[in-house]
């Protein structure tokens, strides 16, 4: 049985981080050059603040896959709040259930009152075309400099 939840970080991380690695592995380790090293404290202030949120989909129990929510407002925008994708990630064995989270998460961040979701992709996992025919649109480029 596929269920998706928001869970509290703290409750979770143990469980996800092996997840939360591949993530990593993609290419934010070779681009920040930095291991994970996660701030607890702030996850957690984040979430009480209604600001971050952890969205955990589990099969008979177990996390196959998450999805980290940021939502804030948007200044530029009055009344307006935005979400955006820290992370999300199913395993790939379970890529067949991704659907779900997605759906699950667009729901989500919806009843939550944003009128927009931002997410930006890794580009050696790209699904451009997948998240077009969710009804996104190219909008940006990311570029990261890392300050040393």
């Amino acid at each position: 049985m596929i269920t998706i939840q928001r869970e509290k970080w703290i409750d979770c991380i143990d469980q996800i981080m092996p997840m939360c690695q591949q993530v990593h592995g993609i290419s934010e380790r070779d681009i920040y050059g930095m291991p994970l090293d996660f701030d607890a404290d702030l996850y957690q202030e984040s979430e009480e603040a209604g600001v971050f949120h952890c969205l955990v989909m589990r099969k008979n129990g177990e996390p196959i896959g998450f999805h980290w929510v940021v939502m804030y407002p948007l200044p530029r925008f009055k009344g307006c709040k935005q979400a955006v994708s820290d992370a999300i990630f199913v395993e790939p064995s379970q890529r067949i259930h991704a659907k779900k989270l997605i759906e699950y998460s667009e729901n989500y961040i919806k009843n939550n009152g944003c009128k927009t979701w931002a997410l930006s992709t890794l580009d050696p996992e790209y699904r451009g075309d997948m998240w077009t025919k969710k009804g996104f649109k190219k909008s940006e480029t990311i570029f990261i400099k890392v300050m040393q």
